[in-house]
């Protein structure tokens, strides 16, 4: 299985902290959560707000990209974020493949 990093940003006006309505959108969205990553034989692996930032850091373990990308649709966490989407590479299995690329600086 592959992991995937989802870090998410919103605006501090829409913060689940200080909006009535974001809060709710909140905790229905993280309220399914757990029966769509079982759905989607998926795990969140991570999940951490970043303080003091409007942003949150999510790990997941998935058999694909787009499952991922499912997930946060079905839930509802794809709205009111700005979402960055990254596959994740541990650095030592990263580092294994560097010489198959030119090096282009010295």
């Amino acid at each position: 299985m592959h992991q995937y990093a989802v870090i998410g940003r919103h605006e501090a006006n829409g913060c689940p902290m200080t909006s009535k309505a974001t809060r709710e959108a909140a905790k229905k969205a993280d309220g399914g959560l757990e029966e769509l990553l079982q759905q989607e034989h998926t795990k969140l692996l991570l999940n951490l707000h970043l303080d003091p930032a409007h942003k949150g850091f999510r790990r997941f373990e998935a058999p694909t990209a787009e499952t991922v990308r499912d997930i946060l649709v079905d839930s509802g966490r794809s709205s009111g974020f700005d979402l960055e989407f990254h596959l994740v590479t541990p650095c030592a299995e990263f580092l294994k493949t560097a010489d198959k690329f030119p090096a282009i600086y010295p």
